[in-house]
Protein backbone atom coordinates (compact mmCIF):
# COMPACT_ATOMS: atom_id res chain seq x y z
CA UNK A 1 0.00 0.00 0.00
CA UNK A 2 2.77 2.37 0.94
CA UNK A 3 4.63 1.46 -2.25
CA UNK A 4 1.60 2.26 -4.39
CA UNK A 5 1.11 5.59 -2.58
CA UNK A 6 4.78 6.48 -3.08
CA UNK A 7 4.59 5.55 -6.76
CA UNK A 8 1.43 7.60 -7.24
CA UNK A 9 3.07 10.58 -5.57
CA UNK A 10 6.07 10.31 -7.87
CA UNK A 11 3.74 10.17 -10.89
CA UNK A 12 1.89 13.24 -9.68
CA UNK A 13 5.12 15.16 -9.22
CA UNK A 14 6.24 14.14 -12.71
CA UNK A 15 2.98 15.38 -14.22
CA UNK A 16 3.22 18.64 -12.28
CA UNK A 17 6.80 19.16 -13.45
CA UNK A 18 5.79 18.37 -17.00
CA UNK A 19 2.89 20.83 -16.87
CA UNK A 20 5.05 23.55 -15.33
CA UNK A 21 7.70 23.09 -18.00
CA UNK A 22 5.08 23.33 -20.71
CA UNK A 23 3.56 26.44 -19.11
CA UNK A 24 6.95 28.12 -18.84
CA UNK A 25 7.77 27.50 -22.49
CA UNK A 26 9.36 30.48 -24.21
CA UNK A 27 7.02 32.60 -26.33
CA UNK A 28 8.12 34.36 -29.51
CA UNK A 29 5.65 37.04 -30.61
CA UNK A 30 5.64 37.65 -34.36
CA UNK A 31 5.48 41.41 -34.91
CA UNK A 32 4.23 42.47 -38.36
CA UNK A 33 5.98 45.73 -39.30
CA UNK A 34 4.54 47.78 -42.18
CA UNK A 35 6.87 50.76 -41.66
CA UNK A 36 10.40 51.24 -43.03
CA UNK A 37 12.82 49.46 -40.65
CA UNK A 38 14.61 52.77 -40.00
CA UNK A 39 11.44 54.65 -39.00
CA UNK A 40 11.57 56.12 -35.44
CA UNK A 41 8.51 54.09 -34.45
CA UNK A 42 10.58 50.97 -35.11
CA UNK A 43 14.03 52.07 -33.94
CA UNK A 44 13.10 54.34 -31.02
CA UNK A 45 9.87 52.77 -29.75
CA UNK A 46 9.20 49.17 -30.73
CA UNK A 47 12.74 47.76 -30.68
CA UNK A 48 13.69 49.30 -27.29
CA UNK A 49 10.35 48.22 -25.82
CA UNK A 50 10.88 44.70 -27.16
CA UNK A 51 14.34 44.62 -25.56
CA UNK A 52 12.82 45.65 -22.23
CA UNK A 53 10.17 42.92 -22.53
CA UNK A 54 12.87 40.32 -23.12
CA UNK A 55 14.83 41.59 -20.12
CA UNK A 56 11.80 41.80 -17.82
CA UNK A 57 10.77 38.23 -18.68
CA UNK A 58 14.35 36.92 -18.55
CA UNK A 59 14.17 35.98 -22.21
CA UNK A 60 10.96 33.96 -21.94
CA UNK A 61 9.03 36.42 -24.14
CA UNK A 62 10.65 37.97 -27.20
CA UNK A 63 9.50 39.81 -30.31
CA UNK A 64 10.40 38.71 -33.82
CA UNK A 65 10.01 41.74 -36.09
CA UNK A 66 8.88 40.62 -39.54
CA UNK A 67 8.17 42.45 -42.80
CA UNK A 68 4.52 43.41 -43.18
CA UNK A 69 2.15 40.46 -43.33
CA UNK A 70 -0.56 42.64 -44.84
CA UNK A 71 -1.62 46.20 -45.69
CA UNK A 72 -1.35 48.90 -42.98
CA UNK A 73 -5.10 49.04 -42.48
CA UNK A 74 -5.36 45.27 -42.09
CA UNK A 75 -3.10 44.96 -39.06
CA UNK A 76 -5.75 44.86 -36.36
CA UNK A 77 -7.44 41.92 -38.11
CA UNK A 78 -4.07 40.27 -38.76
CA UNK A 79 -3.51 40.20 -35.00
CA UNK A 80 -7.07 39.33 -34.04
CA UNK A 81 -7.06 36.42 -36.49
CA UNK A 82 -3.65 35.16 -35.38
CA UNK A 83 -1.82 35.83 -38.65
CA UNK A 84 0.49 38.08 -36.60
CA UNK A 85 0.86 37.90 -32.84
CA UNK A 86 1.45 41.59 -32.24
CA UNK A 87 1.39 44.81 -34.26
CA UNK A 88 1.32 48.59 -34.23
CA UNK A 89 -1.51 50.20 -36.20
CA UNK A 90 -3.52 53.38 -36.78
CA UNK A 91 -7.16 53.53 -35.69
CA UNK A 92 -8.12 55.93 -38.47
CA UNK A 93 -7.36 53.34 -41.16
CA UNK A 94 -10.51 51.44 -40.11
CA UNK A 95 -12.69 54.30 -38.80
CA UNK A 96 -16.08 52.62 -38.52
CA UNK A 97 -14.63 49.98 -36.20
CA UNK A 98 -12.96 52.42 -33.80
CA UNK A 99 -15.48 55.21 -33.32
CA UNK A 100 -14.49 55.99 -29.72
CA UNK A 101 -10.81 56.61 -30.45
CA UNK A 102 -11.84 59.35 -32.89
CA UNK A 103 -12.17 61.64 -29.87
CA UNK A 104 -8.44 62.37 -29.93
CA UNK A 105 -8.60 63.12 -33.66
CA UNK A 106 -10.89 66.13 -33.14
CA UNK A 107 -9.61 69.68 -33.82
CA UNK A 108 -7.92 72.04 -31.33
CA UNK A 109 -6.95 69.50 -28.63
CA UNK A 110 -3.22 69.68 -27.78
CA UNK A 111 -0.01 69.94 -29.78
CA UNK A 112 2.15 68.28 -27.13
CA UNK A 113 2.16 64.57 -27.97
CA UNK A 114 2.86 63.40 -24.43
CA UNK A 115 0.16 65.57 -22.87
CA UNK A 116 -2.39 64.47 -25.45
CA UNK A 117 -1.48 60.79 -25.27
CA UNK A 118 -1.63 60.45 -21.49
CA UNK A 119 -4.90 62.41 -21.27
CA UNK A 120 -6.36 60.24 -24.02
CA UNK A 121 -5.23 56.99 -22.37
CA UNK A 122 -6.73 57.95 -19.03
CA UNK A 123 -9.99 58.92 -20.71
CA UNK A 124 -10.07 55.67 -22.67
CA UNK A 125 -9.57 53.64 -19.51
CA UNK A 126 -12.23 55.58 -17.60
CA UNK A 127 -14.96 55.71 -20.25
CA UNK A 128 -14.24 53.50 -23.26
CA UNK A 129 -12.42 50.32 -22.20
CA UNK A 130 -15.65 48.54 -21.36
CA UNK A 131 -16.95 49.02 -24.91
CA UNK A 132 -14.26 46.52 -26.00
CA UNK A 133 -13.53 48.00 -29.43
CA UNK A 134 -10.32 45.92 -29.52
CA UNK A 135 -12.18 42.65 -28.93
CA UNK A 136 -10.13 39.53 -29.59
CA UNK A 137 -6.87 41.23 -28.66
CA UNK A 138 -5.08 42.50 -25.57
CA UNK A 139 -4.63 46.27 -25.83
CA UNK A 140 -1.12 47.26 -24.77
CA UNK A 141 -1.50 51.00 -25.29
CA UNK A 142 -2.75 53.81 -27.50
CA UNK A 143 -1.09 57.16 -28.08
CA UNK A 144 -0.98 60.30 -30.23
CA UNK A 145 2.09 61.28 -32.31
CA UNK A 146 1.44 65.00 -31.95
CA UNK A 147 -1.09 67.18 -33.72
CA UNK A 148 -1.67 67.49 -37.44
CA UNK A 149 -1.06 70.80 -39.12
CA UNK A 150 -1.87 71.45 -42.79
CA UNK A 151 1.15 71.07 -45.11
CA UNK A 152 0.76 72.13 -48.74
CA UNK A 153 2.64 72.54 -51.98
CA UNK A 154 4.27 75.86 -52.84
CA UNK A 155 2.12 78.74 -54.03
CA UNK A 156 -0.43 78.41 -51.22
CA UNK A 157 -0.07 81.64 -49.26
CA UNK A 158 -3.40 82.44 -47.59
CA UNK A 159 -6.66 80.89 -46.42
CA UNK A 160 -8.37 81.64 -49.71
CA UNK A 161 -5.81 79.52 -51.56
CA UNK A 162 -6.93 76.38 -49.69
CA UNK A 163 -10.26 76.13 -51.48
CA UNK A 164 -10.36 73.06 -53.71
CA UNK A 165 -6.90 71.73 -52.80
CA UNK A 166 -6.59 67.93 -53.02
CA UNK A 167 -5.62 66.71 -49.59
CA UNK A 168 -4.70 63.20 -48.41
CA UNK A 169 -6.82 62.10 -45.46
CA UNK A 170 -6.07 59.07 -43.24
CA UNK A 171 -9.52 58.64 -41.68
CA UNK A 172 -13.11 59.79 -41.24
CA UNK A 173 -12.53 62.71 -38.86
CA UNK A 174 -9.81 64.25 -41.02
CA UNK A 175 -12.06 63.78 -44.03
CA UNK A 176 -14.82 65.71 -42.24
CA UNK A 177 -12.36 68.48 -41.42
CA UNK A 178 -11.19 68.68 -45.02
CA UNK A 179 -14.76 68.84 -46.28
CA UNK A 180 -15.71 71.65 -43.88
CA UNK A 181 -12.69 73.65 -45.07
CA UNK A 182 -13.58 73.25 -48.74
CA UNK A 183 -10.78 70.80 -49.52
CA UNK A 184 -11.01 67.75 -51.77
CA UNK A 185 -10.30 64.55 -49.83
CA UNK A 186 -8.22 61.68 -51.16
CA UNK A 187 -8.06 58.74 -48.75
CA UNK A 188 -4.85 56.69 -48.51
CA UNK A 189 -2.46 55.08 -46.02
CA UNK A 190 0.73 56.86 -45.07
CA UNK A 191 2.85 54.43 -47.10
CA UNK A 192 1.38 55.95 -50.30
CA UNK A 193 1.76 59.59 -49.25
CA UNK A 194 5.20 60.31 -50.73
CA UNK A 195 4.23 58.93 -54.12
CA UNK A 196 1.03 60.98 -54.13
CA UNK A 197 2.62 64.31 -53.19
CA UNK A 198 5.71 63.86 -55.37
CA UNK A 199 3.61 63.06 -58.44
CA UNK A 200 1.14 65.88 -57.84
CA UNK A 201 -1.80 63.57 -57.17
CA UNK A 202 -2.41 65.56 -54.00
CA UNK A 203 -1.60 69.16 -53.05
CA UNK A 204 -0.91 68.49 -49.39
CA UNK A 205 -1.98 66.71 -46.23
CA UNK A 206 -2.71 67.08 -42.55
CA UNK A 207 0.43 65.74 -40.90
CA UNK A 208 2.95 66.04 -38.05
CA UNK A 209 6.32 67.74 -38.53
CA UNK A 210 8.11 64.49 -37.71
CA UNK A 211 6.33 62.45 -40.37
CA UNK A 212 6.99 65.07 -43.06
CA UNK A 213 10.68 64.70 -42.23
CA UNK A 214 10.63 60.89 -41.90
CA UNK A 215 9.10 60.38 -45.34
CA UNK A 216 11.23 63.03 -47.07
CA UNK A 217 8.24 65.09 -48.18
CA UNK A 218 9.74 68.48 -47.30
CA UNK A 219 10.52 69.69 -50.81
CA UNK A 220 7.02 68.85 -52.01
CA UNK A 221 5.24 70.57 -49.10
CA UNK A 222 7.19 73.75 -48.22
CA UNK A 223 4.17 75.54 -46.69
CA UNK A 224 2.31 74.82 -43.44
CA UNK A 225 -0.80 76.36 -41.88
CA UNK A 226 -1.02 75.93 -38.10
CA UNK A 227 -3.72 76.34 -35.43
CA UNK A 228 -3.40 75.98 -31.63
CA UNK A 229 -3.90 72.35 -30.67
CA UNK A 230 -3.71 71.25 -34.30
CA UNK A 231 -6.34 70.60 -36.96
CA UNK A 232 -6.52 66.92 -35.98
CA UNK A 233 -4.38 64.03 -34.73
CA UNK A 234 -3.75 60.35 -35.31
CA UNK A 235 -4.70 57.69 -32.78
CA UNK A 236 -2.16 54.85 -32.82
CA UNK A 237 -2.10 51.62 -30.87
CA UNK A 238 -0.44 48.29 -30.20
CA UNK A 239 -2.30 45.03 -29.63
CA UNK A 240 -1.35 41.40 -29.08
CA UNK A 241 -3.47 38.44 -30.16
CA UNK A 242 -5.55 37.10 -27.27
CA UNK A 243 -4.46 33.49 -27.87
CA UNK A 244 -0.79 34.55 -28.03
CA UNK A 245 -1.24 36.56 -24.84
CA UNK A 246 -2.71 33.53 -23.08
CA UNK A 247 0.39 31.49 -23.96
CA UNK A 248 2.39 33.81 -21.71
CA UNK A 249 2.63 32.98 -18.00
CA UNK A 250 0.81 35.20 -15.50
CA UNK A 251 4.16 36.34 -14.12
CA UNK A 252 5.41 37.43 -17.53
CA UNK A 253 2.05 39.00 -18.44
CA UNK A 254 2.40 41.17 -15.34
CA UNK A 255 5.94 42.12 -16.36
CA UNK A 256 4.74 43.13 -19.84
CA UNK A 257 1.76 45.03 -18.46
CA UNK A 258 4.16 47.04 -16.29
CA UNK A 259 5.88 48.15 -19.50
CA UNK A 260 2.56 48.83 -21.24
CA UNK A 261 -0.47 50.99 -20.51
CA UNK A 262 0.38 54.52 -19.38
CA UNK A 263 4.09 53.64 -19.18
CA UNK A 264 4.13 52.75 -22.89
CA UNK A 265 1.86 55.66 -23.81
CA UNK A 266 4.05 58.21 -22.05
CA UNK A 267 7.26 56.64 -23.34
CA UNK A 268 6.23 56.45 -27.00
CA UNK A 269 4.63 59.90 -26.95
CA UNK A 270 7.79 61.43 -25.44
CA UNK A 271 9.74 60.09 -28.42
CA UNK A 272 7.19 61.63 -30.77
CA UNK A 273 7.24 64.96 -28.95
CA UNK A 274 11.01 65.27 -29.16
CA UNK A 275 11.02 64.12 -32.77
CA UNK A 276 8.35 66.67 -33.77
CA UNK A 277 10.18 69.48 -31.99
CA UNK A 278 13.50 68.78 -33.70
CA UNK A 279 11.77 68.20 -37.05
CA UNK A 280 9.91 71.50 -36.77
CA UNK A 281 13.16 73.35 -36.15
CA UNK A 282 14.88 71.58 -39.04
CA UNK A 283 12.01 72.26 -41.44
CA UNK A 284 11.89 75.96 -40.58
CA UNK A 285 15.66 76.26 -40.92
CA UNK A 286 15.32 74.52 -44.27
CA UNK A 287 12.91 77.14 -45.56
CA UNK A 288 9.45 75.95 -44.51
CA UNK A 289 6.95 78.81 -44.70
CA UNK A 290 4.67 78.77 -41.66
CA UNK A 291 1.34 80.58 -41.46
CA UNK A 292 0.10 80.66 -37.86
CA UNK A 293 -3.63 81.31 -38.06
CA UNK A 294 -4.97 83.81 -35.55
CA UNK A 295 -7.59 86.50 -35.17
CA UNK A 296 -10.40 86.37 -37.72
CA UNK A 297 -8.81 83.51 -39.67
CA UNK A 298 -8.61 81.32 -36.57
CA UNK A 299 -12.12 82.27 -35.46
CA UNK A 300 -13.40 81.30 -38.90
CA UNK A 301 -11.65 77.92 -38.66
CA UNK A 302 -13.12 77.28 -35.21
CA UNK A 303 -16.59 78.18 -36.48
CA UNK A 304 -16.31 75.87 -39.49
CA UNK A 305 -15.03 72.91 -37.47
CA UNK A 306 -17.21 73.29 -34.35
CA UNK A 307 -19.94 70.85 -35.53
CA UNK A 308 -17.48 67.96 -35.82
CA UNK A 309 -17.12 67.59 -32.04
CA UNK A 310 -20.89 67.40 -31.46
CA UNK A 311 -21.25 64.93 -34.33
CA UNK A 312 -18.64 62.70 -32.73
CA UNK A 313 -20.41 62.86 -29.34
CA UNK A 314 -23.63 61.73 -30.98
CA UNK A 315 -21.99 58.88 -32.89
CA UNK A 316 -19.89 57.71 -29.93
CA UNK A 317 -22.90 57.70 -27.62
CA UNK A 318 -24.45 55.05 -29.83
CA UNK A 319 -21.66 52.71 -28.63
CA UNK A 320 -23.17 52.80 -25.16
CA UNK A 321 -20.74 55.26 -23.54
CA UNK A 322 -21.19 58.69 -21.98
CA UNK A 323 -19.34 60.52 -24.73
CA UNK A 324 -20.20 64.00 -23.45
CA UNK A 325 -18.73 63.20 -20.02
CA UNK A 326 -15.71 61.57 -21.67
CA UNK A 327 -15.04 64.71 -23.72
CA UNK A 328 -15.22 66.87 -20.60
CA UNK A 329 -12.92 64.51 -18.67
CA UNK A 330 -10.45 64.50 -21.57
CA UNK A 331 -10.29 68.30 -21.60
CA UNK A 332 -9.68 68.32 -17.84
CA UNK A 333 -6.93 65.73 -18.22
CA UNK A 334 -5.20 67.73 -20.95
CA UNK A 335 -4.72 70.57 -18.47
CA UNK A 336 -3.93 68.23 -15.56
CA UNK A 337 -1.27 66.26 -17.47
CA UNK A 338 0.33 69.44 -18.80
CA UNK A 339 0.62 70.66 -15.19
CA UNK A 340 2.02 67.30 -14.04
CA UNK A 341 4.69 67.40 -16.74
CA UNK A 342 5.37 71.11 -16.34
CA UNK A 343 4.73 71.86 -20.00
CA UNK A 344 2.20 73.65 -22.17
CA UNK A 345 -0.42 71.56 -23.95
CA UNK A 346 0.29 73.58 -27.14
Amino acid sequence: MKRRTFTAALSGLALLASGTAAFAEDVVLRFSNWLPPTHPIVTDMIEPWAADVAEATEGRVTLQILPALGAPGAHFDLVRNGVADIAFAVHGYTPERFKLTEMVELPFTAENAQVNSIANWRTYQEYFMGADEHEGTHLLGLWVPGSYQLFTRSGVEEIGDLDGLRIRVPGAIVEQIATELGLVSISSPLTEAYDQISRGIIDGMFQTYGTVMDFNMTEHMPVVFTVPGGFAASSQFMVVDEDAWNRISAEDQAAIDALSGEAMVSRFAAVWQEHNATSSEALIEGGLTRHELEGEDLARMEELLAPIQSQWVEAASERGVDAEAAWGFYQEQLDAVAEELGVSRN
